[in-house]
């Protein structure tokens, strides 16, 4: 079939539009081009897509139809492909309309007498395949009611950290953030209104951090915020003046007479060292004693004395 293409085009008129009239009823771009990358033909698809003829296309090449990254991307896989003699498929985002759509194109060799004489191929939009595969990803990775990532992606951007540090010795701290009192909350007043606290706990978090920090929910009412590139101070900065603005949050509870309550966090702070690699741990046992000596405070486990430093409410240094 593919020999018949090629010569239906350089003899038959009438052979080349009984194939043109399959290929244009085809929902995908079609092209054929020559050992050298000039078009030779293309579908109806083509056409309207480019708003060009077939006179005013054939002759060109991908660095005349499209940018230099696109073009050179299709440009070496065409030549892989004669040179192999096989089949070859690749992703390609084109720009159409202003818009970035990503196309699976699938080229083969056109060989006649042993000889490539060039590549027919088509190209297909793949990008609601890959918009759906994203959304299922997120979904997969994303905590239902805050929104937040999940444990399941936090272990994921754990290891990418890990191996930042390790490699490029680029900073990385955490906090792990812990709701205080929040079983007695639930208990006391619902769960629904639990779920207020969480979502509203996770807004302040978010408005006072970066849009590269990542904000992991941990378990029920903990909660690991990543912070590439922060540094033990930067983090433990960070940390206080998170405490703060939560321990301004309000809630009323509307089946009570209207009577309002308060929350606090308590956080532990921890930051990436060459002597422990597991920051959650480090970040836990600052967490831990928050918890224990004052709860809603901050504490950081100090990368130079692997001591659990103090808040401004606590003593001085607790051993780790």
């Amino acid at each position: 079939m593919l020999e018949l293409i090629l010569s239906a085009h350089q003899g038959s008129t009438e052979e080349l539009l009984g194939l043109s009239e399959v290929f244009d009823a085809v929902d995908a771009y079609i092209f054929i081009k020559d050992n050298k990358g000039k078009y030779q033909y293309v579908n109806r698809k083509v056409l309207d897509n480019f708003e060009i003829t077939m006179k005013g296309i054939k002759g060109k090449t991908d660095w005349h139809l499209f940018n230099f990254g696109v073009a050179k991307k299709m440009r070496l896989n065409d030549k892989k492909v004669m040179r192999t003699k096989k089949p070859m498929q690749q992703k390609i985002p084109f720009h159409i309309d202003n818009q970035e759509l990503y196309h699976l194109t699938v080229s083969s060799p056109i060989i006649k007498n042993g000889k490539v004489l060039g590549v027919i191929g088509f190209a297909v939009d793949v990008s609601k395949d890959m918009e759906e595969r994203q959304t299922l990803l997120e979904e997969a990775n994303t905590d239902g009611l805050t929104g937040c990532f999940n444990r399941r992606y936090l272990h994921l951007a754990l290891e990418q950290q890990r191996q930042n540090f390790t490699h490029n010795k680029t900073p990385s701290s955490l906090l792990i953030i812990d709701v205080d009192r929040f079983k007695p909350i639930n208990d006391k007043y619902g769960h629904s209104v639990g779920d207020r606290v969480l979502i509203d706990v996770v807004q302040v978090i978010k408005r006072f951090t970066r849009e590269e920090d990542m904000l992991c929910r941990y378990g029920g009412d903990e909660f690991v915020l990543l912070l590439p590139g922060s540094n033990i101070e930067q983090a433990y900065t960070l940390a206080e003046r998170l405490s703060e603005k939560i321990d301004n949050l309000s809630f009323t509870f509307t089946s009570s007479s209207g009577r309002s309550f308060s929350v606090s966090c308590s956080i532990g702070v921890a930051t990436h060292t060459i002597e422990e690699t597991n920051i959650v741990e480090l970040a836990d046992k600052a967490l831990y004693v928050s918890k224990k000596g004052c709860s809603g405070k901050v504490h950081m486990h100090c990368p130079d004395t692997q001591k659990i430093v103090h808040c401004h409410y606590c003593d001085e240094e607790v051993s780790a």
